[in-house]
């Protein structure tokens, strides 16, 4: 339902809670760049029934999962690794909805860190909950600020979309996670992966638009045209 000839977005919002208040929130970048790129950004809810979820799906001409709360291990069949998985089962909850709703509607959908996590849980696939402590690897996956800057690189699988999309095959990416792909999901290729072998990118070639990327875009476009060039293609395919 384009605004103004613009494609409207749904952002998963990120959601926290302690004894006195529950939020959501989000980071200004992941709607800046929906803004520059041509899209209107509509922030959905955590918390709602199946109905609500449905109509504001409904809304929207595509699916942006942001970063943020760990993915429950549950999910994949794993308990908890250590104490520094902090998982949201309310934001598992409802995300799992959201790629539901946007399946069932062919709706193009992209995950951002968090978000090629849960992406690739919710069709099958596993991850690795905590990387310092599960892997050994000389890749910094959680740099410090400041996040507007490329902390190692990616390197592309030819013949992937992301590969023709960036037209090169090593992109700088900036990185903020301790969780990463273990299992990739069944149907799904691999775009991407750091120098130490881990995925950093994955497609569903079976949509006409399903992406995820472990590294934050939204902060690098600017600075790294494979970020701006993602952004784009997901626009495109959400008009």
């Amino acid at each position: 339902m384009m605004k103004n000839g613009k494609p409207i977005i749904g952002l998963a919002s990120s959601y926290e809670k302690d004894e006195k208040n529950e939020r959501i929130f989000l980071p200004q970048s992941y709607l800046d760049a929906v803004r520059h790129f041509g899209g209107v950004p509509l922030i959905l809810p955590v918390k709602g029934d199946l109905a609500e979820a449905a109509a504001l799906v409904d809304l929207c001409d595509g699916i942006l999962l942001t970063g943020g709360n760990d993915i429950d291990p549950a999910l994949f069949g794993e308990t908890v690794w250590n104490d520094s998985v902090e998982i949201a089962p309310e934001r598992d909850s409802s995300e799992t909805v959201l790629l539901e709703l946007a399946m069932a509607r062919k709706l193009p959908v992209l995950g951002i860190c968090r978000g090629i996590q849960m992406m690739n849980v919710h069709f099958g696939g596993t991850l690795y909950q905590d990387i310092p402590t599960q892997l050994e690897t000389d890749v910094r996956h959680r740099m410090e600020e400041p996040w507007h800057r490329c902390g190692h690189s990616c390197i592309l699988e030819p013949g992937s979309p992301l590969y023709e999309l960036a037209g090169r095959t090593v992109i700088g990416v900036n990185s903020h996670h301790h969780q990463a792909i273990k299992d990739v999901a069944p149907g799904f290729g691999i775009m991407g992966r750091s120098e130490d072998g881990l995925v950093e990118a994955i497609w569903d070639p079976r949509a006409e638009f399903c992406w995820g990327v472990q590294w934050h875009p939204e902060k690098i476009w600017d600075i790294e045209d494979a970020s701006a060039k993602i952004f784009e293609a997901f626009l495109e395919a959400c008009k």
